[in-house]
């Protein structure tokens, strides 16, 4: 038996632009393998014998994309004038689709797993004039009953029986050759809905194809599917002969930096460039894309251009409404919240920082509110230019990517410590002229009252020890645990108050020429004049050595003194270490929190070096006056979680905890 087939490639894939205005859709590749010759793949692994594929847009580059192929022998091109449609190629291939027994349509943009030579022995077996490929999908318009389709968009009127469904074609099909007499004999535009449904007014059969359980289909049609693709076939267990299974493919002949970093997938086409300092996350890189230094996510890289994937989307924002019409976007990292962050950068190369929150956010206000205020008394944070409360977006300064913990993750202790005295100046700087804000200004200002830091400490007892650890307590550990985390709240809050900016740690602050700046501002309050300096000296992200950290409390303690703090030394040091006691359980419940229900797996590893810091605080205030009441409690409870943490975090890597 003779079959053949045809690849739908013509189209102008209009919601993939810019991207298609310089590659035409069927030729951009999925995991390094042009979408085209997937199809080709499909086909002549199920037995095709020749195969049509038609081209308009960017018509050269679709046929050197095939004709350079293995495959090129055993296809012909036919170039369509004007684009016929979804029908009218099958009439332009005719000659080559009527000369077998029976023909398979592939849309050159589909990318599954589907076993096509059982479609094609069940369309055989079934005398069907068409046999369509139908699953449960985005576009449920094609009306079955009993494996046969009696109805599409409802056009036929036929009424809906019990054991009817509604399917999505999967844009894969076979035909028996009879099919043309739906058809025009002349090569004109055709839709196949118009030829489907004439089919069905002619009493043709056509039946549908369900592929089994889990398999593998994408259609790509937009930015958003285009990297679905990519994470679905590198990140998931897809068919091996797709080509996939593994995060990370390189071309041939590629320059890429050894500091480079990849995470989630990242696909690489030849001779590509990464440079120094670059960071990759779920991003695609054509033959001979250049990279960009520093953190990217959610783009594609060709030789002289980026795309986001979400540039459609974030181009339309009504922030942006007066804005010239090229803006390029690239993502930032992802933090702890749900909000969202992009650069921002326009024709004139001017950079801005796009904030992206939602309704459940309600520091929204309070950061709009306090962004103001704190710019215009010089607190160091980014000015806000514009906002939209609908659409709960930000549009404010960059202060660039130059952050304490990039500037100085690895770096040796002196430059550590230049950089972190500065930034306890600057932390100083804050806290006067924060008294000065709020004593001028008629503003909502928070106060870290004895309810919230006692929030923190449960936080951490259900997020860090029952979460994270998995430590069962009994009642009376739980009786005396309360009572040291009373104790611990309580001698918090008998501090001096001064405004604090409550995540002063190192991925918030930034070091510029003139100085310090700061981000993530909007849970300032007033609370304990030592909770921000342990935010920084006590930082599980840096883990700086215990001399270092000694060091840099007598800065602290120095640069108190310079501005009117009254403190003996001996206060000090214990106000020091409850203040790192409270902000070290905040952090690990927050770890715990993120992993387990956020799914951010990130900051596992911050765990253990956040709990060796609180360990280093209990025995801080074991030798301090005035030991809180139940610490020995707590210093036994973290011990505990010290031996059961390793295999926690281990079994999560594996799987064997579940995660949301």
């Amino acid at each position: 038996m003779k079959i053949n087939g045809i690849v739908l490639a013509a189209g102008y894939g209009s919601r993939l632009a810019p991207l298609t205005l310089q590659i035409p859709k069927p030729a951009l590749p999925v995991c390094g393998k042009p979408m085209v010759l997937r199809a080709l793949s499909a086909l002549f692994d199920a037995g095709v014998n020749r195969v049509a594929v038609n081209s308009h847009h960017l018509k050269e580059k679709i046929e050197k994309c095939v004709l350079e192929s293995e495959f090129a022998d055993r296809v012909e091109l036919y170039y369509e004038d004007e684009i016929l449609g979804t029908a009218g190629p099958l009439v332009n291939a005719k000659k080559l689709l009527t000369d077998c027994d029976c023909f398979v349509l592939h849309n050159g943009d589909v990318i599954s797993d589907f076993n096509i030579k059982e479609m094609i022995a069940q369309h055989i077996a079934s005398g069907a004039s068409l046999t369509m490929a139908l699953i449960e999908g985005p576009e449920n318009r094609v009306h079955v009953r009993k494996g046969q389709i009696v109805d599409i968009l409802d056009k036929m009127n036929i009424p809906y029986e019990d054991g009817d469904e509604k399917l999505t074609y999967a844009c894969i099909s076979v035909f028996s050759k009879d099919f043309f007499d739906c058809l025009p004999n002349e090569v004109k535009p055709v839709s196949f809905t118009d030829a489907w449904l004439r089919a069905l007014k002619l009493g043709k059969k056509i039946m549908s194809y369900r592929p089994p359980a889990g398999f593998l289909w994408n259609d790509i049609g937009s930015f958003d599917q285009f990297f679905a693709a990519h994470e679905d076939l590198m990140l998931k267990d897809a068919a091996p002969a797709l080509g996939c299974g593994k995060p990370l493919i390189i071309g041939q002949n590629c320059q890429i930096a050894p500091d480079a970093v990849f995470t989630g997938f990242v696909s690489m086409g030849d001779n590509c460039v990464v440079p120094p300092g670059t960071h990759l996350h779920n991003c695609v890189l054509l033959n001979g894309a250049h990279a960009r230094s520093g953190y990217s996510a959610w783009e594609v890289f060709g030789r002289t251009f980026s795309c986001h994937r979400d540039q459609k989307k974030l181009r339309a924002l009504k922030i942006f409404e007066h804005d010239a019409a090229d803006l390029a976007f690239a993502s930032l990292p992802e933090q702890g919240s749900d909000r969202k962050f992009y650069r921002v950068t326009d024709v004139f190369d001017t950079k801005r920082i796009l904030m992206i929150s939602g309704p459940s956010d309600k520091d929204f206000d309070r950061f709009l509110n306090l962004g103001a205020l704190f710019h215009r008394f010089d607190m160091k944070t980014p000015e806000i230019y514009r906002f939209n409360r609908e659409e709960y977006t930000v549009l404010m300064e960059d202060l660039g990517d130059g952050t304490l913990y990039n500037l100085c993750h690895g770096g040796k202790d002196d430059e550590i410590f230049s950089a972190w005295t500065k930034a306890l100046e600057m932390l100083v700087h804050f806290q006067k002229r924060g008294r000065d804000a709020i004593g001028e200004q008629d503003v909502e200002y928070r106060i870290f009252t004895y309810r919230l830091l006692r929030w923190e400490s449960d936080y951490f007892m259900q997020n860090f020890l029952g979460g994270l650890c998995g430590i069962v307590l009994d009642e009376k550990t739980k009786f005396v645990l309360d009572r040291a985390f009373d104790a611990i709240a309580s001698a918090a809050e008998h501090q001096p108050y001064v405004p604090i900016h409550r995540d002063f740690q190192s991925q918030n602050i930034l070091l510029q020429n003139d100085g310090i700046r700061f981000v993530d501002f909007q849970g300032s309050r007033l609370g304990p004049y030592t909770y921000d300096a342990a935010s920084l000296i006590k930082d599980p992200y840096m883990n700086l050595g215990p001399e270092l950290r000694k060091k840099l409390y007598n800065v602290y303690y120095e640069l108190l003194l310079k501005n009117s703090f009254q403190l003996d030394r001996e206060t000090y040091d214990r106000d020091c270490a409850v203040g790192a006691l409270q902000r070290n359980m905040q952090a690990l419940g927050a770890y715990g929190f993120l992993s387990l229900k956020k799914g951010k797996m990130k900051y596992l590893q911050y765990a253990m070096p956040c709990l060796n810091l609180l360990m280093d605080g209990i025995l801080t205030l074991e030798k301090c006056k005035d030991t809180p009441e139940g610490l020995q409690a707590l210093k036994e409870v973290c011990q505990q979680a010290e031996k059961v943490l390793p295999g926690r975090l281990k079994d999560l890597e594996q799987g064997k905890i579940s995660v949301k």
